[in-house]
């Protein structure tokens, strides 16, 4: 009688051992290799590239000053020279978009996710960009006084020499940023 509850445990113990799968050699975890950042504008956005939403366009030279655009999706749009004073955008998806130019002074841009977004010659006075994430964002030439870049993730994130003197980074993190040459 004993035997067969032998079995019994024995049978069960190899199911489970071979349903758990191939057992993993020793050793440390593989991990991929990590992937190098670059700060060159991203080929996604194309030059022209527009998008139409609630019957304006959103492109190059539009003026969309004073919209609500919570939530929306520039991803990848050219908005080179386009107004944007005083529109808000918070939880937005802005990235990979080209803001050359662009006037977004007293822009809300809370929480907007703008990673490699190219903001060169940009008017961003006054704009809040808190808690944004700005990886790898390019803001060369842009005019930052007054913005707020407070608690902004803007790891590999390039600007101008004189950058922290006009605008407000308190709590930002900027590991591999550069500011000036």
């Amino acid at each position: 009688m004993v035997a067969p509850l032998v079995s019994r445990g024995l049978v069960c113990a190899l199911v489970t051992v071979l349903a758990a799968g191939p057992l993993v050699s020793c050793g440390p975890p593989t991990r991929k290799a990590r992937v190098p950042f670059t700060t060159v504008p991203d080929p996604l956005a194309e030059s022209g590239a527009e998008r139409e939403f609630e019957g304006f366009t959103a492109g190059p030279g539009a003026d969309l000053s004073g919209l609500d655009l919570t939530r929306e999706d520039f991803s990848g749009l050219d908005l080179s020279g386009a107004n944007f004073e005083g529109t808000k955008f918070a939880r937005s998806w802005l990235s990979r978009s080209k803001f050359v130019g662009a006037n977004l002074s007293g822009a809300d841009a809370i929480a907007v996710n703008a990673y490699r977004t190219d903001f060169s010659n940009a008017d961003l006075t006054n704009a809040s960009f808190v808690g944004a994430n700005l990886e790898e964002a390019i803001f060369t030439g842009a005019k930052l006084d007054g913005a707020d870049f407070s608690f902004a993730f803007l790891r590999g994130a390039i600007f101008d020499e004189g950058a922290t003197a006009v605008a407000i980074f308190s709590g930002a993190t900027m590991p591999d940023g550069s500011i000036g040459d």
